[in-house]
């Protein structure tokens, strides 16, 4: 990718002098980050030095956070009290939770950068100058505005105040966004895409503009689909003219278009009610020993008549299903022979009663399975230890199993070892 050189625009100017007011004073707390922190919480501001890169996961920041040139900082599950500024930076990623403050973000000259902001909810403005924008899955109570940037991706996120995008080189795409303010595209100079496909057919998010709608200057393929604009639609100096396609609605239009005229907008009196439906999350299944301990130790075993007996508890397998369509699984177990040193036993001689310890998943215990010296091959072919149907409820189940071992008394004596090998179907 060629990046332009980008002179210092007013937005930015304005973005440095909110720099200047966030900077931490000599009296406050400050942390810098150049390695993973964690889940920390820092009691004052955070400063990612230039060059360097911080990684959050879990943090807390009760301060402000500054990214100097060629900082990146990539942060996940991160509440910060204050702003996050960027200056220069590589990039800014943020995914979750919560920015009490700005977002601020630009870049001079020919070293371009990112900012990409998901599932994170913004209690201030966000300012973009120079970088490529993404904004995913996200809310700001403030308004968003963006002067040359490279991109600007804006998609299942609501902006209460207004949307502003003027010059970006690469294109501009709105999808499933929602703006209680108005919105303005101007100057770009690729592909700008209102709710729409790049042929002009309706993206499968739409978006809903509580004011105007302005799209003016913009030199390259422009499309408008699936989108509600509550005010007017401002079409100025666009070439070639925008194209309306299927499901829009618009309170009144004015400017050259091409396509369907959108559709009437509420009656006076009435409200629009909007709401934007994320897609689910995929989930995942997850199992592991519920223990600090692989070991099984059913002690030493007590001769009962014609047989030797030893039992002991299996250590818990949990077992964490939160998929979306909750398919069918099941855990089962089986043992290998026991052996010690040249003597062999078979492991048909170790069965279990398998239980359900803590279930918020809907499982099933499996059924229990009898020593081979009473009857049939005990653990040495595979036995359900637990399982769910499909449409299971989502959650966290803990399986557990009594052990019962039971050896003929012609067994050789000595410490007998064999392994148990779980396997999960889904």
């Amino acid at each position: 990718m060629i990046l332009k050189h980008w002179k210092t625009p007013t937005a930015a100017i304005a973005a440095a002098a909110l720099v200047a007011i966030a900077a931490p004073s000599a009296s406050a707390a400050t942390t810098d980050c150049t390695d993973d922190l964690g889940d920390a919480t820092i009691s004052g501001d955070l400063v990612v030095p230039d060059g360097a890169t911080c990684v959050l996961g879990g943090a807390t920041v009760n301060g402000s956070i500054t990214v100097g040139a060629d900082g990146w900082l990539d942060a996940t599950s991160v509440t910060v009290d204050g702003d996050v500024i960027g200056i220069d930076t590589y990039g800014i990623s943020l995914d979750g939770t919560s920015v009490s403050g700005d977002v601020v973000s630009y870049s001079e000259g020919l070293r371009g950068g990112f900012l990409y902001l998901n599932d994170l909810a913004v209690g201030g403005n966000v300012e973009v100058g120079g970088i490529d924008v993404e904004i995913n899955d996200s809310s700001v109570e403030g308004s968003v505005s963006t002067l040359a940037a490279n991109y600007v991706d804006v998609l299942r996120t609501s902006i209460e105040g207004d949307l502003s995008i003027d010059g970006s080189g690469w294109g501009v795409s709105l999808a499933g966004t929602v703006v209680t303010g108005s919105v303005v595209v101007s100057g770009s100079s690729r592909d700008v895409l209102i709710g729409a496909t790049a042929d002009g057919g309706a993206d499968q998010w739409g978006n809903t503009v509580g004011g105007d709608l302005t799209l003016s200057g913009n030199t390259a393929n422009l499309q408008v689909a699936g989108t509600t604009v509550l005010g007017t639609v401002v079409l100025d100096g666009n070439e070639p003219a925008a194209n309306f396609g299927p499901g829009n609605t618009a309170g009144t239009v004015d400017g050259e278009y091409s396509g369907s005229a959108p559709a009437a907008g509420p009656a006076d009196g009435d409200q629009s009610v909007v709401v934007v439906v994320p897609e689910p999350d995929a989930g995942e299944f997850v199992w592991t020993i519920d223990s600090t301990s692989n070991l099984v130790d059913l002690g030493v075993a007590v001769e009962n008549g014609d047989h030797f007996v030893a039992d002991g508890t299996l250590n818990p397998v949990r077992v964490t299903d939160t998929r979306i369509d909750a398919p069918q699984w099941s855990i089962s177990g089986q043992v290998s022979d026991f052996r010690a040193g040249d003597e062999t036993v078979s492991g048909k001689y170790l069965g279990w009663t398998p239980q359900v310890l803590e279930n918020d998943g809907g499982a099933v215990a499996g059924a229990p399975v009898a020593s081979g010296f009473d009857e049939g091959e005990g653990l040495s072919v595979s036995r359900t230890l637990g399982s769910a149907d499909a449409g299971h409820e989502r959650g966290s189940a803990l399986l557990g199993a009594d052990l019962e071992l039971k050896l003929p008394v012609s067994v050789e004596s000595g410490t007998y070892n064999a392994t148990l090998t779980l396997t999960a179907l889904s």
